[in-house]
């Protein structure tokens, strides 16, 4: 994890905990599922805000307090995550009611077990509870380069399409 005065949302209200690709090797090559090509991810990341919850964090707490809070609540945590191999596929629409597109995404779920605590104290943060965004790896993307936000176990359950084989990943 990042020195305590370097972590604060991103621009877009994000943070995200980055994965070295020595620690998980980046996909190398497009896969193509039931007719849709997905593209591998750049880099892999774990999402621990993301963006609607870090816009809620920045208008309910002061700039550098929010920043110190979060540092606070990161560091309290141990952050090592646990592969399952359990892949999703995942799909939603996105745009406005004149404009939506399909946009998919392949991804890993992971076992990290310090996402709920960390979720405990934004939710005290904020002063009412939070759902506990089911912790993964976006692998994959399918019709933009960004994955897909998935605030909560009812997200997942929602935008999943089907379980992945791991073998549907390989050359063929």
């Amino acid at each position: 994890m990042s020195r305590p005065e370097d972590i604060r949302l991103s621009p877009q209200h994000t943070l995200v905990l980055p994965i070295p690709p020595r620690a998980w090797p980046l996909p190398t090559r497009p896969v193509m599922l039931d007719g849709l090509l997905f593209t591998p991810k750049r880099e892999l990341h774990i999402t621990l805000i993301g963006s609607a919850l870090g816009r809620e964090l920045r208008a309910a707490v002061a700039g550098p307090s929010l920043d110190a809070a979060i540092a606070t609540t990161l560091a309290a945590q141990d952050w090592r995550f646990t592969r399952t191999g359990r892949l999703l596929w995942l799909q939603t629409s996105t745009g406005d009611a004149g404009a939506t597109r399909t946009v998919g995404s392949i991804i890993e779920l992971i076992d990290l077990p310090a996402m709920t605590p960390f979720h405990a104290a934004l939710a005290r943060l904020l002063g009412h509870p939070l759902p506990v965004p089911p912790p993964h790896v976006t692998l994959y993307t399918q019709g933009s380069a960004n994955g897909i936000g998935v605030a909560s176990d009812a997200d997942l359950r929602r935008m999943t399409v089907r379980p992945i084989d791991a073998a549907e990943l390989q050359d063929r």
